[in-house]
């Protein structure tokens, strides 16, 4: 059909309406004249009334009549065209079909201008509540968008039928509408799913996922009846997240068994040469002083984990409160390092220390601080080689790394010490501060570690919020920098706060 045959239709179809109410106004008008012209019809018959007067009254009555026939027919029309319309589904938001203009048409035409109005006013009320319903999808689509826990729903076909940001981020932005199998290709997950769309119960299952980084999440399924389309069963699948729960009760696990062997160790050392000096040195003086000196150093050794252990719970303890306090890391550096110095010569070591001549203080508690510096620089004592030098340098910091939480460039103190000893290789560098976690165990008991030094360091810089980073080279030694915020002109006087 061409544009012009288009538009020539387009007034005949709206032309047939008007042609139908006028047709029925005329057949209407027609038998409602019918009494009123057998009475005129009668007057002339009896002489009573002339016969054109009669039939000009006839003909007066019937135009009336037709008039207010039309009149009702038009009304009716339209209120037909709006249930009609209704009817095919408009949308009753877009605005009520019987508006101003239709009822201003209508006039006062009796009952049909009384259900134009109920009808507009209805309509008016409708597209409330639309929009009342309309806004509280947008609002419950929002909530379910905020949950921080990856959410599915699945439809009766198995696939994703709407997925919150979060379950885009796990599982990829393009999700929806993909089949659940090639989103998760876990039997036991599909299983369950496969049981709530067929109106089963569904259920708890708990799996691990690779990618994009490894995770742990308890996977709950629930029927839900209504799905896409009428009568259909959705699924609501729900991911929570057990990976910081799981890796507690792994680190947990590791540390009651680390703890367990290395007191087991030295506890079996101990009970093994008590037996032999209550038994058959017991009269040997040499192996009596041999072996006590080997128990005291065993014994040293438990004393030292101890410690160690205390320590770092007390500092686990006060992690989530900072200190306050201001500390002058110049006479610090400079007692730890006389602390040391005997240590250093023993190995045939040299301790020199590089400080800016202008040292700000730093926010933090000195005996922490202490703590920090101090196992630094034993580890770089134990760990150099035999007639190297050990460098601790302190200078305000140009540059902090990203994960320094304290301030910016400038804000900040670095405290490095450098060893020249074998380096450490870069796998283990990431985990160097975990308890325990030995690049050589054996080197490291023998020469007194308890497994624990960079622990408690990592943990007192981080209620400092401070950070640490670790540079080494194989063959030529490593440097351990701890970047601490720097006291400025309003914080507390020095030991105010240094707990």
């Amino acid at each position: 059909m061409t544009d012009d045959q288009s538009t020539g239709n387009q007034p005949r179809a709206a032309a047939r309406p008007a042609a139908t109410v006028r047709s029925a106004a005329v057949r209407a008008a027609a038998v409602l004249t019918v009494p009123s012209a057998a009475v005129f019809l009668g007057l002339i018959a009896t002489g009573a009334m002339p016969a054109l007067a009669s039939l000009g009254a006839v003909a007066a009555v019937g135009s009336a009549t037709y008039l207010m026939v039309r009149r009702h027919y038009a009304a009716l029309a339209v209120l037909r065209r709006h249930l009609e319309e209704r009817a095919a589904g408009e949308d009753p938001a877009a605005g009520p079909a019987i508006g101003g203009s239709d009822l201003a048409a209508l006039g006062d035409v009796g009952p049909a201008a009384g259900i134009a109005g109920a009808l507009a006013r209805a309509d008016r009320c409708t597209t409330e509540r639309i929009e009342g319903l309309r806004q509280r999808a947008e609002a419950r689509a929002l909530v379910i968008e905020s949950i921080p826990d990856p959410l599915l729903l699945i439809d009766s076909r198995g696939r994703v039928a709407q997925a919150n940001r979060e379950a885009r981020r796990q599982f990829g932005q393009q999700i929806v509408d993909r089949d659940l199998s090639a989103v998760i290709r876990h039997p036991e997950v599909l299983a369950t799913v496969r049981r709530a769309l067929a109106g089963q119960p569904g259920g708890d299952v708990e799996i691990g996922i690779a990618a994009p980084v490894e995770r742990v999440f308890n996977v709950r399924v629930e029927s839900l009846g209504g799905g896409t389309e009428a009568g259909e069963v959705s699924a609501l699948m729900l991911f929570v997240d057990l990976s910081s729960i799981r890796r507690a009760e792994q680190m947990r696990v590791d540390f009651v068994a680390n703890v367990s062997h290395e007191l087991r160790t030295p506890l079996a050392t101990l009970l093994g040469f008590i037996e032999t000096l209550q038994g058959p040195a017991r009269d040997d003086a040499d192996a009596r002083d041999r072996f006590l000196d080997i128990m005291k150093s065993q014994g040293n050794r438990m004393s030292r984990l101890v410690q160690d252990l205390l320590s770092l719970s007390r500092i686990e303890t006060n992690e989530h409160k900072p200190p306050s306090g201001r500390v002058d890391l110049t006479p610090l550096l400079q007692g730890v390092k006389s602390t040391l110095d005997l240590e250093a010569r023993r190995r045939d070591m040299r301790v020199r220390l590089e400080l800016d001549a202008v040292l700000p203080e730093a926010i933090g508690a000195e005996d922490e601080l202490a703590q920090v510096v101090q196992n630094l620089l034993d580890n770089a004592i134990k760990y150099g080689r035999p007639g190297t030098e050990i460098t601790v340098a302190a200078r305000r910091a140009d540059r902090v790394p990203a994960s320094f939480p304290g301030g910016p460039a400038g804000k900040s103190v670095a405290i490095a010490v450098r060893d020249r000893g074998e380096g450490i290789a870069p796998q283990h560098l990431p985990r160097l501060t975990e308890r325990f976690y030995r690049v050589d165990a054996a080197r490291s008991r023998d020469l007194g570690g308890t497994g624990l030094g960079l622990a408690i360091v990592k943990h007192i810089v981080s209620r400092h919020r401070g950070a640490l980073t670790i540079d080494s080279t194989p063959g030529e030694g490593s440097v351990f920098t701890v970047y601490i915020p720097a006291a400025g002109p309003g914080d507390p006087a020095r030991g105010a706060s240094a707990a």
